[in-house]
């Protein structure tokens, strides 16, 4: 596993999700510049120069074997950059991973991040042979909180204090899902709401 090219390009009915690159600099500085996307982003202030995206960019791209990766989500009718998402943390000794995304706000509560991360979800258990997939979200973020909750995540408890920025601590709740979980659900028992992703 470690030595092999793992993270490969997904499509869904709707999306393409597609390695990270400078292609997309543009973009992913225009949605890490936003104070609607980054609100819930404490560890990281919003981008202020497009070098900022470069880095980010150029980190998510060093060569395999790596713990962590990104994709850009495109809309298949109109190539239109949607957001992103990926894994942070891979822990190949235990097989946990945490998961990650973000959407510009003027694609939300379409059901264009469930549809995105259905498929990468799919791939850390199926491809990454994953035990455990575990999300950490701002206690306010209720948005994102109900989008893991919807993939059948599993609300385990806060974790307090967990980042620091500008000068104040915030706790996030800590979500989990298993792989065991993953095999037993039925992607017909999933529901959208409109306010959601």
């Amino acid at each position: 596993m470690n030595n092999k090219t793992v993270f490969v390009d997904l499509e869904t009915k709707n999306l393409s999700l597609k390695q990270i690159s400078m292609e997309y600099k543009e973009d992913v500085f225009r949605q890490f510049s936003d104070e609607n996307v980054s609100k819930y982003l404490v560890d990281a202030e919003p981008f202020v120069s497009m070098e900022e995206a470069e880095e980010l960019i150029n980190w998510y791209t060093s060569p395999e074997p790596r713990s962590y990766h990104r994709w850009v989500i495109i809309r298949k009718t109109d190539s239109t950059f949607l957001g992103t998402c990926g894994y942070h943390n891979w822990d190949k000794d235990n097989n946990i991973c945490e998961i990650g995304y973000d959407l510009y706000k003027d694609y939300w509560g379409k059901g264009y991040m469930t549809e995105a991360l259905q498929e990468v979800i799919k791939f850390g258990f199926e491809e990454m042979e994953l035990n455990r997939i575990q999300g950490f979200v701002h206690t306010q973020n209720h948005k994102s909180v109900n989008l893991l909750l919807r993939l059948g995540f599993k609300q385990e408890g806060i974790i307090r204090d967990k980042h620091l920025y500008r000068g104040n601590y915030y706790d996030h709740f800590c979500l989990s899902l298993l792989k065991r979980e993953w095999k037993e659900s039925d992607e017909k028992d999933l529901f959208y709401h409109k306010d959601g992703f």
